[in-house]
């Protein structure tokens, strides 16, 4: 579907009014990620976001129908409005055609978008990240969790902690930057028990968003409130373990802080990172903080939530590098150094909570 045929697929649902079309009211913006998606942005009114799936990727399908589903579930229980508060609003699932359509946010920004705009890691920002991630598992935990659909919601584990049982006749599929990504978690021999270790613990104890990351999360300032924050793409929702959502951040502020090492002669990398480390440990910590205080949990609740969350990290940020090497020729060296940093974090998670994320040695007594 190109731009005209979605602008009059969306004419012909209802979803957008013909007049503003003629009145040069609508710009449409095209994209893709997993699906083929459109920004319909109009100037005089409430835009819409489109989601299609890619014709060659038949997996798109069932994402976009578990997103359809996780979004009407919202809408019809008065139970869940806190949730359904933080999603966009739900317009229309079309499974014939595999296309899924949302109000689109305006006068937002997603958390990467806002780091970049201020040049750092605002504390009160990662305090909402937090209180706003507590307050979805809480609620789901006690509302969804018992009545959500099994067939759609299948408990599974992530992917990624099951890749180094991948068969080695599928390997010839990866590209040849994953094949050295492979080679190189394959010579660290604890690496797989690692990650059968905190596979064989995974939980199903609330409705998991499964790809919290700093682009689906979005901050609109309204004019006449305090700032409000939206989450994205739940595509991924699934019932699942709680510290997986909380490594995703974790996570997310690690591999921002690897992306802008550099390779100086005769110095540390961190010592040329646009943005060291020390500067973004204390929004970890808030946004920790934020979210163990939000869950009432006990010290003892939220130091073994936390070790749980740092091991997730270390495989969340191994997925983040296979996913972004997919067609690459070779990996890079932010790559690598993506890689060490997640070999590091799964075999000592605790040292890692305190040597990357900053938290004070002894955090798990």
């Amino acid at each position: 579907m190109n731009k005209n045929d979605l602008v009059h697929y969306l004419i012909e649902r209802g979803l957008l009014d013909r007049r503003a079309v003629v009145d040069g009211d609508v710009m449409v913006v095209e994209g893709a990620r997993r699906h083929h998606n459109y920004s319909v942005i109009r100037r005089n009114g409430t835009g819409l976001f489109v989601k299609q799936m890619q014709p060659d990727q038949a997996m798109s399908a069932q994402t976009l129908q578990k997103e359809a589903a996780c979004y009407v579930m919202m809408e019809s229980d008065p139970a869940v409005a806190e949730i359904h508060a933080l999603m966009p609003r739900f317009r229309a699932y079309d499974p014939d055609r595999h296309i899924l359509v949302m109000d689109l946010i305006g006068g937002g920004e997603n958390l990467s978008e806002l780091h970049r705009r201020v040049n750092g890691f605002p504390i009160d920002v990662a305090t909402s990240v937090g209180a706003l991630l507590a307050r979805y598992h809480e609620v789901s935990s006690r509302e969804l969790l018992p009545r959500a659909n099994a067939a759609i919601y299948q408990g599974q584990p992530p992917w990624i902690l099951s890749f180094h049982l991948m068969p080695h006749g599928s390997m010839q599929n990866l590209s040849a930057a994953n094949g050295q990504f492979m080679s190189i978690l394959q010579s660290y021999p604890d690496f797989g028990q690692a990650l059968d270790r905190i596979r064989n613990s995974w939980r199903r104890n609330v409705l998991v968003h499964g790809d919290m990351k700093f682009d689906n999360v979005v901050v609109r300032s309204a004019q006449t409130a305090e700032q409000t924050m939206h989450v994205v793409d739940w595509e991924l929702a699934d019932v699942g373990d709680s510290a997986w959502d909380v490594a995703s951040i974790l996570q997310a502020y690690l591999t921002w802080w690897i992306s802008t090492l550099q390779r100086v002669p005769g110095s540390e990398p961190d010592d040329a990172a646009q943005y060291p480390l020390e500067t973004i440990q204390p929004a970890i910590r808030a946004f920790w903080e934020s979210y163990a205080s939000a869950r009432m949990l006990s010290a003892r609740d939220a130091d073994a939530e936390l070790e749980r969350a740092v091991s997730y990290a270390g495989a969340r940020m191994l997925q983040t590098v296979y996913e972004s090497m997919a067609w690459a020729p070779a990996l890079t060296q932010h790559a690598v150094w993506q890689v060490q940093a997640c070999i590091n974090i799964l075999k000592a998670p605790r040292a890692a909570a305190t040597d990357l994320l900053g938290f004070p040695a002894g955090v798990y007594a």
